[in-house]
């Protein structure tokens, strides 16, 4: 998904209004943000939407396990060579070469140096000795670049802002984060969107009708009270309700193919609540679920 359609997907409700007003005030007064929460809760959507309203440029960094500091600040990648030759005077020859190393900036030189607002997205699934340049850059407001022997240290522009993402860290593929990063950061959790507000985004991006967005909605959320509330997350909804309007299936919990597609996409979430029971036993409790929206109907 491009940068413009995670913030055109984003729904400001209630919900996230004082969210969005409070972290946009952080922001402001020079403090990083950290939005943490389980998978498919729209902290990346609201993060783009929080950057918005700041009305400065956007740096986009996707945390992984290869980053390294290079990414973040830059590096050398080789020589340029240039060699002049003076044969002014006839049978003499003059050659002068000039042996430069090329530079390549990371993605913060010129956030850093400009004011962009930087979404972190997924830190946690950077190492934390990447990480590492972040605890001068948020508390001394300098960027140390290492380089050729020397260390130069990049003055933060006074509009630079920074905004992490992270799941918890129970999550496969994460990094414990050193405890004096997030010492510096502001950590707003993330939990389930109450009814309203996911409903309102299921059919603000797909499409569905309230009606069709509340029904979606409520199965998915019957089903994560066995997850303790995490899983299925609003992804599943949303697929759920895409692929049902794109396809012209009828949300309907008496409709076959309803049914078909609900089970494709939410067993995978379920069956790990249930390791002793067979698959058909779990897709069971999901029909069941099902039907009984159409029941409350």
């Amino acid at each position: 998904m491009s940068k413009k359609e995670v913030q055109d997907s984003f729904v400001n409700t209630v919900f996230f209004n004082e969210i969005v007003s409070r972290t946009v005030l952080y922001l402001r007064t020079g403090y990083p943000v950290h939005f943490v929460g389980p998978s498919g809760v729209g902290k990346t959507s609201l993060a783009f939407y929080v950057a918005k309203q700041l009305n400065r440029p956007v740096t986009v960094i996707r945390g992984h396990h290869e980053m390294s500091n290079q990414d973040l600040i830059g590096q050398y990648v080789g020589v340029s060579k240039k060699q002049v030759v003076d044969n002014y005077i006839h049978s003499v020859y003059k050659k002068e070469q000039e042996v430069k190393p090329i530079w390549i900036n990371g993605q913060l030189i010129e956030a850093v140096k400009k004011g962009h607002v930087v979404i972190y997205d997924e830190f946690t699934r950077s190492r934390p000795k990447t990480n590492n340049i972040f605890l001068s850059l948020l508390e001394e407001r300098v960027l140390p670049v290492y380089g050729n022997g020397k260390v130069t240290a990049i003055p933060c522009h006074p509009d630079f802002s920074v905004i992490f993402t992270s799941n918890p860290e129970e999550y496969a593929g994460t990094f414990h984060t050193q405890d004096a990063l997030i010492d510096r950061l502001i950590t707003i959790r993330l939990n389930a969107c109450d009814e309203k507000t996911e409903a309102a985004i299921i059919q603000h991006r797909t499409g569905a009708t309230e009606k069709e967005a509340a029904a979606v909605f409520k199965l998915v959320s019957r089903l994560r009270i066995y997850g303790k509330g995490h899983s299925p997350s609003l992804r599943a909804s949303l697929m759920i309700a895409s692929i049902a309007k794109k396809a012209d299936i009828e949300i309907c919990p008496n409709n076959v193919m309803y049914q078909r597609l609900c089970l494709d996409i939410l067993l995978h979430h379920v069956k790990p609540f249930f390791p002793d029971e067979d698959e058909s036993t779990v897709q069971e409790l999901i029909l069941q679920e099902c039907l009984r929206e159409d029941e409350s109907h």
